[in-house]
């Protein structure tokens, strides 16, 4: 400002060009710097978000095939409508006496709809609870796929929902899903470890399993939008 004061600059042209390219890199450059440094941070952590979505999907996928393994072939959907439609029938006969001749109806009317979710193996139709048990492969089946849910469902709570850093569905469906993972197929919600008093303890037994499948169906169907 003095030079300028005493009409310096006019005189040394060059040194005025030289020292304005100066004053600009002193405020540009910096400037510049800050700002690509931070373009270029945020297009590496969208990289990564978008990658731990794209593995967080993988994980949910496998967890629906595991869940959806018994259940020859339906969808997700499919499964989960008649999840609930089975939990209204069993609620229904849960309503009447053990000694009731209504019970018995309700009962073989929820079983029939039952073997359009799970056919029995041997094409054998469920008459009463105690029919379970009767078939020792089927009973292997459903313990090794209760290990490969609950083997799935770890994988997605060590993996998925913390590399998507708390972006994560809605914690009530969440916990629902995390203790119908663990209390799945357990004694006294297993239809298939029915011993005694089968007809007795059926349908709170199925009411149980029921609602750990629904749980785990209503989780797997909010993961599914969410890294969708």
């Amino acid at each position: 400002m003095w030079l300028d004061s005493i009409d310096w600059w006019p005189r040394h042209g060059y040194l005025l060009n030289l020292f304005s390219g100066l004053t600009g890199a002193c405020f540009g450059v910096p400037f510049a710097l800050v700002g690509l440094d931070y373009l270029t941070r945020s297009q590496a952590e969208f990289r990564e978000t978008e990658r731990a979505r794209v593995r967080a999907a993988a994980e949910v996928a496998n967890f629906v095939t595991s869940l959806l393994d018994v259940f020859n072939g339906r969808g997700l959907d499919d499964v989960a409508t008649r999840v609930q439609d089975l939990s209204d029938r069993i609620e229904f006969a849960r309503s009447f006496r053990f000694d009731d001749p209504e019970r018995d109806d309700a009962v073989r009317e929820f079983l029939t709809e039952f073997e359009e979710l799970l056919p029995e193996p041997q094409g054998r139709p469920r008459e009463r609870f105690r029919s379970f048990t009767r078939d020792s492969d089927e009973v292997r089946r459903m313990r090794l796929w209760r290990t490969g849910v609950k083997t799935q469902w770890r994988r997605l709570d060590d993996g998925a929902r913390g590399q998507l850093a708390g972006d994560w569905i809605d914690k009530p469906t969440e916990t629902a899903g995390h203790q119908a993972a663990e209390y799945l197929l357990m004694d006294g919600r297993n239809p298939w470890r029915l011993v005694r008093g089968a007809e007795r303890e059926g349908i709170m037994v199925m009411r149980h399993f029921l609602a750990d499948l629904k749980a785990l169906c209503e989780a797997a169907k909010a993961m599914e939008a969410h890294t969708g």
